[in-house]
């Protein structure tokens, strides 16, 4: 009778079906989402998952046709059930680990900062730091963040610029990253973020995150976050759903932690607008045309005085160093 009662008020999930219930409630704790991808990354729970919203998913016109039912007998139109129902599921393998969709509700910049610690590097330094649990936080050049621990989880706001995160690993306070409009959740991983103008990037080393949106408001749905498996990448713009996710040269996405810049086949453009963040002067393209041209270059970024004379040295281009301050780049 004991044991009876006691798997009756157990209400841990169990089955992919149990998971999939608990993460499509309003708001899931924070204890609730580190099991999640806990449980993900065991044996074949993955697939089991997909399984599951693809079954759910086949639901869907029989929930629509029994909507439109009520509504006759009603007299009123039917309403759109697809808020309702989950709709779709993973039409990659497990194996390919491209994407678990999961919304993870009630996170991102918090209005309350209080105990928050900013930590910022200034344009051209590149900071490591050391947080409270152990984890290890490299600032790119230019780059603030805002930190709050809890007693149950440790939150991050990337504000500006690039920071790379090796995360210890604790179940029992998921590390949460907002950046712009999403959340990064793990458990204990390595990942890089990147938000820089309209563009924002995460890239994933090690581990699995979960990114999410945390619209204020609004009933969150599995369908509109994504979970990387390691070595992919996933670009977003802030206010828009779509995300795109790519399997980028790894070395190349995290060379500035080794004080370089990596391009491959990229628009002078490109490089010109990421170089600038550690040189001593704002840089400028003469000729809208040389902007387009496509470079293949590692620049090392040994310091800013001398990284314009070395872009001299190693691009097609001759740069000038003008009375107003700035370096104006012209065709060599």
């Amino acid at each position: 009778m004991i044991q009876r009662l006691t798997s009756l008020f157990d209400r841990r999930p169990r089955t992919a079906e149990d998971w999939l219930a608990r993460m499509r409630r309003p708001t899931v704790p924070a204890r609730d989402q580190a099991a999640f991808l806990d449980w993900l990354e065991k044996d074949d729970n993955l697939p089991a998952y997909e399984t599951a919203k693809a079954s759910l998913a086949g639901l869907a016109p029989l929930a629509g046709a029994f909507e439109g039912d009520l509504a006759r007998l009603r007299g009123r139109k039917p309403v759109n059930t697809g808020r309702r129902i989950l709709i779709g599921g993973l039409a990659t393998s497990a194996v390919a680990a491209i994407a678990v969709l999961m919304i993870l509700p009630g996170l991102g910049p918090q209005s309350a900062d209080k105990g928050a610690v900013v930590y910022a590097s200034a344009p051209g330094e590149i900071t490591d730091l050391a947080l409270e649990d152990g984890s290890r936080v490299t600032l790119d050049a230019d780059t603030q963040i805002r930190v709050r621990f809890e007693d149950d989880a440790r939150r991050v706001v990337l504000l500006r610029g690039a920071a790379y995160f090796d995360v210890v690993h604790n179940p029992a306070r998921p590390f949460q990253v907002a950046v712009a409009d999403r959340n990064v959740i793990v458990t204990g991983t390595r990942f890089t973020t990147t938000l820089r103008r309209n563009r924002a990037e995460v890239s994933l080393l090690e581990g699995r995150v979960a990114i999410g949106r945390h619209d204020v408001g609004k009933r969150r749905s599995l369908d509109h976050a994504v979970m990387l498996a390691p070595g992919q990448k996933a670009v977003f713009t802030p206010g828009l759903d779509r995300v795109h996710l790519s399997r980028p040269d790894v070395e190349s996405a995290t060379a500035w932690r080794e004080r370089r810049l990596i391009f491959h086949d990229a628009p002078l453009s490109d490089v010109i607008a990421e170089a600038a963040r550690y040189a001593d002067r704002p840089m400028v393209i003469a000729d809208p045309a040389l902007a387009k041209t496509r470079v293949t270059v590692v620049l090392p970024l040994t310091g800013q005085v001398g990284l314009i004379d070395r872009m001299d040295d190693l691009l097609p281009i001759s740069i000038e160093r003008t009375s107003d301050g700035r370096a104006l780049i012209r065709a060599d």
